[in-house]
């Protein structure tokens, strides 16, 4: 009896552990960043076997839906988040049956209808946890993109104020920033350059995978400075400031949404403080 309630503490610590690992944010995957830059098509001997499985049921089940943009922005590869997400599903489905094994063995039975619907119901679940996970950090990310844009509009401007051309004002931004973002902007920024391509060609390549519609604004203003010589120091200055107008009150929204949703604590807090100051009186009264 002990070694079963061992097994099934080591299983639920282990679950514990994978649930706390998904939630911790991670930087972007490196081996992701090598498989974009890399344009030969590697045979299915190659690939990882969560990879392989990722891809087999990419190519079974088409109809499953993928957060490519989020992966994108995110830096993981689609086969493996999908090969996780069934991983996930497994998981959930062989839980409550071996929960009520080994609850059988301790000779508490219960109908075979439990088990099922609890499968069903935490398989279903666990499913579904990735594209939560995946949904609030690429959330996190793109308000973080944000952020940083509004930087890089300003450095565009100082760049092109010193007398740069559209191209170089671009690149060199991309460059004096710091972080994450200024990374994948100075990714795509190289990676239009290394195929002959102007580099608001791709900025707005970059838009369109990770869904950013500001990034996508930058790159028509860079392409009309660039083709019709327009003057953009203005429409730069002007933009970058619409953008901290927008993420002024969309942290003043969200600060506002927290505050809100802190009353039912608080009320809850206040409601037992007072019962604790009342029960003895109660007490006492129909005791």
């Amino acid at each position: 009896m002990s070694a079963w309630l061992i097994v099934a503490g080591l299983l639920g610590g282990l679950g514990c552990w994978l649930c706390v690992r998904e939630l911790i944010p991670c930087g972007p995957s490196l081996r992701a960043a090598i498989a974009r830059l890399d344009c030969t098509d590697r045979g299915d001997e190659d690939r990882p076997a969560r990879a392989r499985l990722g891809h087999w049921v990419s190519a079974a089940a088409p109809w499953v839906p993928v957060p490519v943009k989020d992966l994108r922005l995110l830096g993981q590869d689609p086969a493996d988040w999908l090969a996780r997400k069934i991983g996930f599903g497994i998981a959930g489905l062989a839980l409550v049956p071996l929960v009520s094994g080994l609850l059988a063995l301790t000779g508490r039975s219960m109908p075979w209808t439990v088990p099922a619907a609890g499968s069903l119901a935490v398989g279903t679940l666990l499913f579904l946890v990735p594209d939560l996970l995946s949904r609030g950090r690429a959330a996190r990310c793109r308000a973080d993109l944000r952020h940083a844009l509004t930087s890089y509009l300003d450095l565009v401007v100082l760049e092109r104020g010193a007398g740069a051309a559209p191209t170089e004002a671009l690149e060199a931004a991309a460059e004096v920033g710091r972080g994450w973002a200024f990374e994948l902007i100075g990714a795509a920024l190289s990676q239009a350059r290394r195929a002959s391509r102007p580099p608001w060609d791709g900025l707005a390549g970059l838009a369109a995978e990770v869904g950013i519609p500001e990034l996508a604004d930058l790159a028509q203003i860079a392409r009309l400075a660039g083709q019709e010589g327009a003057r953009i120091l203005e429409t730069l200055s002007a933009r970058a400031e619409s953008m901290r107008g927008e993420a002024l009150a969309s942290t003043k929204a969200q600060a506002g949404a927290r505050s809100t949703t802190m009353v039912l604590p608080i009320a809850l807090l206040a409601g037992g403080f007072l019962v604790l100051l009342i029960f003895p009186d109660f007490y006492r009264l129909f005791g």
